[in-house]
């Protein structure tokens, strides 16, 4: 598997199947990544998309907006915490996290913050056929027996279409 970003994938050779997890920020900016796909996949090549849906991840994340997760190591206690607060009107999670390590005398603790827009299934719907992607199934995890809606997962599994426009 190799990883590239989005500018980079239209000057390598065309694909077989290309595997996204999370997305970009900006419609303007997925809408460039939607002709990036097109472009680095060969004819009748898939996208897979792992994504969060807009719907659930609202729900989930009104309803529980931190998780708390600790282990022992070797080093002493390692605790991640997440806090998630949402910008309904542009479908944005907002999300900090720290990273906090105690033990042997010291702490070491490392904060992050980032924004995470989600996905519709219809948003997507639209970008496959903007550029030339059929054959969409959607589904709530890689399971492919967990529909859509039962997880804050948006998995789609597209292919392009053999006389795609790649201009």
């Amino acid at each position: 598997m190799t990883f590239v970003s989005a500018q980079r994938l239209a000057k390598l050779k065309p694909m077989k199947r290309i595997c996204v997890f999370a997305g970009s920020n900006s419609g303007d900016r997925r809408d460039t990544v939607f002709a990036a796909f097109a472009l680095a996949l060969r004819p009748n090549g898939a996208l897979i998309l792992d994504v969060r849906e807009w719907g659930a991840s609202a729900e989930r994340k009104t309803r529980e907006p931190l998780f708390r997760k600790w282990i022992s190591t070797d080093r002493g206690e390692l605790t991640f915490t997440s806090v998630t607060e949402l910008d309904a009107e542009h479908r944005l999670l907002l999300i900090s996290e720290r990273h906090e390590l105690v033990g042997r005398g010291d702490e070491r603790v490392s904060d992050y913050q980032f924004v995470m827009r989600c996905w519709e299934r219809e948003e997507l719907g639209m970008l496959f056929a903007r550029h030339g992607f059929g054959n969409i199934e959607y589904f709530g995890a890689y399971d492919h027996g967990v529909e859509l809606g039962a997880t804050d997962r948006l998995v789609a599994v597209a292919q392009l279409s053999d006389d795609a426009d790649k201009t």
